[in-house]
C-alpha cells in the first residue's frame, strides 16, 4: 500500500506557522516573570524573617514589660497590705473595688463580704457621712484625718481618724478607654487608745492637781479645826448642867469631827499610794476582809447576805494587803449604801492568766446615769454625807498594782464592780 503523499511529509495547510524568535521571545519573557516571581519570593522570605524578628523583639519587650508591671502590681499589693492604716477604695458608683487587711482587722469585717458590694450596703449608717470614701466619690469636698466615732459588730466606741482623696484618671493621662474613670479612696486609723491615753495622762495630770490643792485645803482646815474641837470640849466640860449648851457643844463637835474626818480622806487621798507589795494567800485574804466587813456592818445595823463565789484554791499572789483591803472595803460600804444595808452582795474570783480576778456585785438601785461616766472623779457622789473620794481612792490604789478597775450598772439591776490585779 503506497503512502499518501499529504500524510507525514508535509505539514497540514491549516496549521499556523510561528516563527522561531516569536517562540524564543515568550521563552524569555516567561523566564523573566519566573525570575521576578522568585525575586519577589525571595524578597517576601526576606521580609517575613524581618517581621518575625521584630515581632519576636516585641513579644520579648511586651514579655518583659508584663513581668514588670505584674511584679509591680505584686509590690503596691503587697505595701498595701502592709500598711497598718485602713484602706478602702471605691469607683465611681460607690461600690468597693480595694479593702486591705487593716481596714478588715479595724472593722471587724471580711474583704470577701465587703468587695463588689456598695459601700452603703456594708455601712448603711454612714450614709449621711461626708467623711467617707463613697461620700467623696459623690461629689464631697475630700477631708484630712478628720475623727469620727463608729461601731464594730454593734458595739460603739471606736474612734478613727478617717481621711479621703479621689481618684480621677482621664485621656490621655494613661487611660485608653477614652472616657475618664472617677473613684475615691479612704485611709483611716483606729485612735480609741491613743484618745484613751489622752484622756488618762488629762485625768492624771487633773488629779495631781487636785491632790496638791486638797492637801493645801486640808492643812488649811486642820489648824482652826485643832482649835474649835478643843474650844468645844472645854465648853462642853463646862455645860454639864446645861441640857441645851451641853446639846449645842455635842453637835459642834459632832461637825468637828465629820469634818476631821473629810480632812483625812482628803489628805489620804492626795498621798501617792506606798504600795509594799508581799506574798498574798488570796483565799484568806479575800475571806478575812469580807469577814471584817460583814461584821462592821452589822454593827451598823445594816443585814446584808454576802454570797461568796470563790474557788477553794486560789493561786497565791503579791499586793499590798492594807492598801487592797481598803480599796475593798470602799467597794463594799458602796454596795452597802446602794442596797440600802438590806441587799445582796455577791463576791466572786476567778484566777486570770498571771492574775485574779474579783467581781463585786451588789442588787441595788444602780448608778444613776448622770454620773455614771464619771463615778472614779473625786467628789463624785450621790450620797447625803459622802466625800466622793471612796471610788477615786480605791482606783488609784488599784492602779497603783498594775491592775485595773470597771464598773457596769444599769438602773435598777444592781452595779458590778470588777478589779483585774496582776
Amino acid at each position: 500500500m503506497e503512502a499518501s503523499p499529504n500524510t507525514l511529509s508535509e505539514p497540514c495547510a491549516d496549521a499556523v506557522q510561528v516563527p522561531l524568535e516569536d517562540w524564543q521571545r515568550s521563552v524569555e519573557a516567561f523566564t523573566r516573570m519566573i525570575d521576578r516571581l522568585q525575586a519577589d519570593y525571595a524578597e517576601l522570605e526576606r521580609r517575613h524573617a524581618s517581621l518575625n524578628s521584630e515581632l519576636a523583639v516585641a513579644n520579648e519587650a511586651l514579655r518583659a514589660s508584663s513581668d514588670g508591671n505584674r511584679r509591680l502590681a505584686t509590690y503596691l499589693d503587697r505595701i498595701v497590705a502592709g500598711v497598718t492604716s485602713g484602706i478602702i477604695a471605691v469607683d465611681a458608683h460607690g461600690v468597693v473595688q480595694l479593702f486591705n487587711p487593716a481596714a478588715a482587722s479595724v472593722l471587724g469585717v471580711a474583704a470577701e463580704d465587703v468587695i463588689g458590694r456598695h459601700y452603703y450596703d456594708v455601712w448603711p449608717s454612714r450614709k449621711d457621712d461626708m467623711a467617707s470614701a463613697a461620700a467623696c466619690a459623690a461629689g464631697a469636698d475630700p477631708v484630712n484625718w478628720i475623727r469620727r466615732e463608729i461601731s464594730r459588730n454593734g458595739v460603739r466606741g471606736m474612734v478613727i481618724s478617717v481621711s479621703t482623696a479621689r481618684l480621677d484618671f482621664h485621656p490621655g493621662n494613661g487611660d485608653a478607654s477614652g472616657a475618664g474613670i472617677g473613684g475615691a479612696i479612704e485611709v483611716f486609723s483606729d485612735v480609741t487608745q491613743v484618745e484613751t491615753m489622752q484622756s488618762e495622762m488629762a485625768r492624771m495630770r487633773t488629779l495631781a492637781a487636785l491632790g496638791e490643792m486638797s492637801a493645801t485645803v486640808a492643812h488649811e482646815i486642820r489648824n482652826p479645826l485643832g482649835g474649835i474641837s478643843g474650844f468645844a470640849e472645854l465648853l462642853a466640860r463646862k455645860a454639864e448642867h446645861d441640857p441645851d449648851l451641853k446639846d449645842m457643844t455635842s453637835n459642834i463637835l459632832t461637825g468637828a469631827r465629820h469634818l476631821n474626818g473629810l480632812v483625812e480622806r482628803l489628805l489620804e487621798f492626795a498621798r501617792e499610794p506606798r504600795v509594799e507589795k508581799r506574798p498574798l494567800d488570796w483565799n484568806r485574804f479575800l475571806g478575812t476582809t469580807v469577814d471584817q466587813f460583814a461584821e462592821a456592818s452589822r454593827h451598823r445595823g445594816a443585814r446584808l447576805r454576802f454570797v461568796r463565789r470563790v474557788p477553794e484554791s486560789l493561786p497565791p499572789g503579791h499586793g499590798d494587803g492594807l492598801c487592797l483591803r481598803q480599796a475593798i472595803w470602799n467597794i463594799l460600804e458602796n454596795a452597802e449604801h446602794a442596797t440600802g444595808g438590806s441587799g445582796i452582795v455577791e463576791i466572786e474570783a476567778q484566777p486570770q492568766s498571771g492574775g485574779l480576778r474579783l467581781r463585786i456585785t451588789d442588787n441595788g438601785g444602780g448608778i444613776d446615769p448622770r454620773i455614771a461616766d464619771r463615778v472614779f472623779a473625786p467628789f463624785t457622789t450621790t450620797k447625803t454625807r459622802g466625800t466622793g473620794l471612796g471610788l477615786a481612792t480605791c482606783k488609784k490604789l488599784i492602779e497603783a498594782h498594775g491592775g485595773q478597775i470597771a464598773i457596769t450598772s444599769q438602773p435598777g439591776n444592781g452595779t458590778t464592780v470588777q478589779v483585774d490585779l496582776p
